[in-house]
C-alpha cells in the first residue's frame, strides 16, 4: 500500500469518513479498466457489467475512479459505477461529490511503477506521460442533465 492511501484511510478512520459511504461499486456496464483516468490512456484489463469493485478514490472532477476487482487495478469512467447513496443504486457521475468517495490524484509514474511493472504499455511511458501533461484541462463536476 501505498504512502499516500494510507493517510488517506487513516484520516478517513480518524474522520468517521470511512463509514460514511461503503467504498465498494458495481460496474454497471462492461468497462475498458485504463492505466490511468483518461480514455486515451491504454487498457489495463476488462471488467463484465456487474463486477463488484473497490473504488479507491475518484479524480477531482469526478469523471474516472480508480478501481480494484481483485489483482486488478485501474481507472473507470465514473458513468459506468454505481455506489450506493441512500438506499439506492447510483451512477459516480451522477452524485460526484455526494458520494462520500475522496478525491485522489493521479500521479502517472508512481501509479504505474507500483500496479504495471512489467506490462507492455509502460514500454512507451514518457509518451503517456506527455499526453497526461498536454491534456485538456478537466471542467469541474456538475450533475449530468436528465
Amino acid at each position: 500500500m501505498t504512502k499516500l492511501a494510507c493517510v488517506i484511510l487513516l484520516f478517513a478512520a480518524s474522520t468517521g469518513l470511512a463509514n460514511a459511504v461503503e467504498p465498494n461499486g458495481v460496474l454497471a456496464r462492461s468497462a475498458n479498466v485504463r492505466a490511468g483516468p483518461d480514455r486515451h490512456f491504454p487498457a489495463a484489463t476488462w471488467l463484465l457489467s456487474g463486477t463488484r469493485v473497490t473504488i479507491v478514490g475518484c479524480n477531482e472532477s469526478w469523471r474516472w475512479c480508480d478501481v480494484v476487482a481483485g489483482r486488478d487495478r485501474g481507472w473507470v469512467y465514473a458513468r459506468y459505477l454505481t455506489v450506493t447513496v441512500g438506499g439506492r443504486a447510483e451512477t459516480i457521475a451522477r452524485t460526484g461529490p455526494g458520494s462520500g468517495l475522496p478525491v485522489i490524484p493521479f500521479a502517472l509514474d508512481a501509479y504505474w511503477a507500483e500496479h504495471y511493472a512489467g506490462r507492455g504499455f509502460v514500454a512507451r511511458q514518457a509518451y503517456w506521460e506527455r499526453r497526461w501533461e498536454t491534456r485538456p484541462a478537466q471542467p469541474p463536476w456538475s450533475p449530468p442533465r436528465n
